[in-house]
């Protein structure tokens, strides 16, 4: 099992896994780390743990795990320090660049290697860009090795930070290692309402959180009677006006005017409707509430309608 040490560098929108070596890193330490582009400083966000093949595989494929080399020393921040002073320099540069070129990009910062003889230029873009005239002219002013790397829109969002219309954190700075995607069916299913003000995020797309609810939706769908569907009850037959996912709950309409706020596991299927599933080789979905459910309810005004059809009842007999 692989032993992983997680490590939030400057540019990456998530930590990032590398193996502790001998560096004996804690929680906060400065280290300076391996990297496909070079080494790199970042800190230690978490300490050293275990985590199963299958999962590696999951998150990082056939990718090596690069090492820590070791935990900076003061030295070692002095330094980063001066890189930091010239990145800031270089992105002047960056932009002028870019400003002269007339590129459809937006440069989003430069990251020196801390071996200092290249440069990692991170930018945005809607389409591929052809920059190799930039890579050149920035190599002649810098004087080092230029790497393009372009971003993704929820990327900078998650390096820029922020905070959502929830009032919490961004997602995409605080959850997760990847981006999954995000469709306009997820919204829909959700029953939310198809305003793109009310459903995008920071960075102008459908927001992340979309996602996380949407599979507890879909399946209580499957299994929920659906709107407008007539069901039976003691009371007369009702028809459903709301479904209440988060409590798993379905709220009724009776002909008189009464609601009726119902879990769905209290719902019954009728025996006939039983039956044509059978036939068609479906399940069913729940299509009355007994007396027992109902009685059950916390509700005085139901409470009250079903005494008095018990009253009605025995008054006939």
């Amino acid at each position: 099992m692989p032993v992983v040490l997680p490590v939030k560098c400057k540019f990456s929108a998530h930590e990032l896994w590398f193996n502790p070596a001998s560096s004996n890193a804690h929680t906060a330490d400065h280290v300076i780390c391996t990297t496909s582009r070079g080494q790199v400083m970042g800190v230690v966000v978490g300490e050293a743990y275990s985590i199963s093949d299958s999962h590696y595989e999951t998150v990082c494929g056939t990718c090596e795990l690069k090492s820590v080399v070791r935990v900076a020393t003061d030295a070692d921040l002095e330094y980063a320090s001066t890189l930091s002073f010239k990145a800031s320099a270089a992105l002047d540069v960056f932009n002028r660049l870019v400003d002269e070129l007339k590129l459809d990009m937006k440069p989003v910062g430069v990251e020196y290697m801390f071996s200092g003889d290249s440069a990692v230029c991170y930018f945005v873009a809607d389409d591929r860009i052809d920059f190799r005239q930039l890579v050149r002219a920035l190599g002649h002013e810098l004087g080092v090795r230029i790497d393009m790397h372009q971003l993704g829109i929820r990327e900078q969002s998650a390096l820029a930070g922020g905070f959502a219309h929830c009032g919490q954190e961004l997602c995409c700075a605080r959850f997760g290692r990847g981006f999954d995607s995000v469709s306009i069916r997820m919204a829909k299913e959700q029953d939310l309402p198809l305003n793109s003000a009310k459903i995008s995020g920071a960075c102008g797309r459908l927001m992340c959180c979309l996602r996380y609810e949407f599979e507890a939706y879909h399946d209580f769908k499957k299994r929920a009677p659906k709107p407008r569907a007539l069901i039976s009850t003691p009371l007369g037959v009702a028809t459903v006006i709301e479904h209440n996912t988060p409590k798993e709950e379905i709220v009724l309409r009776l002909e008189d005017g009464k609601r009726i706020v119902i879990a769905l596991r209290d719902m019954d299927t009728s025996p006939q409707a039983h039956g044509h599933g059978a036939q068609q080789g479906c399940t069913c979905r729940p299509n009355r509430i007994t007396h027992d459910a109902l009685a059950r309810l916390d509700s005085p005004e139901i409470k009250k309608a079903l005494a008095e059809l018990e009253a009605k009842r025995s008054s006939q007999h």
